[in-house]
């Protein structure tokens, strides 16, 4: 059943910020897309797909029997040279059960990979949207926001992992073991599951967490007995130090423009800096979900979704379709009961996942007081006080927006 809508919208102003958002990602593909040259970008030697390449070149180790290669960064990269000529640096970053998924497509010619991929995960997150969508969104926009935009230009797996968050929640309540599957299947991104982990904790869903652990413990043994249990090793150890040093590497890198975290935006400043700022939104962020622990399973998924992507130091824009969705809902679904201050900043986290490559501060700020907003109208707070914070400190914040 999907959300009632409080109120008729009649007001235009509301989907010239939908379109607004959506053509910043119009002008991020076409800045991409017209340096093309064949299906490789010739000025920044990247594939049509990006993120996508990466999985449609591990399909074709594993059917190749290279997988020696797969988590070799410079065997890797060799590799793909091969096929398309000098590459900026690419590798694989996921587990080894993600090879399941992504065997499929590799057999398949590039383009039409990448094409099958993308709708298959587009139609699959509509789908997987739908009971949360108010009536007066089309389910269809589920894969237009400015996330879904990224992930789409990127070729990432935020279709994926975002339907089966949202299909986690929803399960909840209407499958609670059920739910165990969806969370088992998530630890495809394990890092992005902290708060997945914390709820079924809370809500002492033993069953559920039986079966996700049934089902993760399925994921580790069966494609360590197809693709050799050596990848796990190479994954947990090899592929995590590859990810430290990526984050933290000096200088200027396209992929901080995607990284909508603290911890990247303070990366010019003292390491020590970074990392206090990072663990205090992150407490920030724990707070908010414990303030809203006992909210609506529907409202709890988006919250949660937001407060992963501000906890997460390694996080990326494609990572946010379920958190972008949730400022949509909130925005034309709510539009009535919310602030005019409140709107704004909606909008902001809404469209944060490209605003994020426009001014990197702008998106964990943002995301932040989404957040704040979220759980204020989940709960329905009075106030801002009501969730702990000093009135004073609150309107003073209020008035900057108003």
């Amino acid at each position: 059943m999907r959300e009632p809508v409080p109120t008729t919208l009649t007001n235009p102003l509301k989907w010239l910020l939908w379109i607004g958002a959506i053509t910043v990602g119009g002008l991020l593909f076409y800045y991409d897309f017209r340096q093309l040259d064949g299906i490789r970008l010739a000025d920044a030697r990247l594939i049509v797909g990006r993120d996508f390449f990466n999985v449609w070149s591990g399909g074709n180790l594993a059917i190749s029997s290279q997988l020696d290669t797969l988590y070799n960064y410079k065997a890797y990269m060799q590799w793909q040279e091969n096929l398309f000529g000098p590459l900026d640096p690419y590798n694989y970053s996921y587990p080894p059960q993600s090879l399941f998924l992504a065997i499929p497509f590799a057999s398949l010619p590039y383009i039409m990979a990448l094409t099958a991929w993308t709708f298959a995960g587009a139609a699959f997150f509509i789908w997987a949207a739908r009971p949360y969508m108010p009536e007066n969104l089309s389910p269809l926009l589920a894969a237009a926001t400015p996330a879904a935009i990224v992930n789409i230009w990127a070729g990432h797996y935020g279709f994926v992992v975002g339907g089966l968050w949202l299909l986690f929640f929803n399960a909840t309540v209407q499958a609670p073991k059920r739910s165990g599957i969806f969370a088992g299947l998530l630890t495809i991104k394990p890092h992005l599951g902290l708060l997945i982990a914390l709820t079924l904790l809370h809500r002492r869903m033993f069953g559920a967490i039986l079966v996700a652990l049934a089902v993760t413990a399925t994921c580790v043994v069966l494609s360590g007995w197809v693709f050799g249990f050596d990848l796990w090793h190479q994954w947990i150890f090899d592929t995590s130090a590859l990810q430290t040093r990526i984050m933290t590497a000096p200088g200027k890198k396209f992929y901080y423009l995607m990284m909508p975290s603290t911890f990247i935006t303070l990366r010019d400043a003292p390491q020590l800096v970074a990392i206090a700022g990072q663990i205090c939104v992150a407490g920030l962020a724990l707070f908010l979900v414990w303030k809203a622990r006992n909210v609506d399973n529907r409202s709890l998924a988006f919250i949660t979704a937001t407060a992963t992507a501000v906890i997460s130091p390694y996080i990326f824009n494609y990572d946010l379709t379920v958190a972008s969705l949730g400022f949509a809902v909130l925005l034309y679904g709510r539009w009535d009961a919310l602030e005019g201050w409140e709107r704004i900043m909606v909008w902001v986290a809404f469209a944060s996942p490209l605003l994020v490559m426009i001014s990197a501060p702008l998106a964990p700020l943002s995301l932040l007081v989404g957040l704040f907003v979220q759980v204020r109208h989940a709960t329905q707070a009075k106030d801002y006080s009501a969730l702990g914070l000093s009135p004073a400190a609150w309107g003073s914040a209020k008035r900057v927006f108003s």
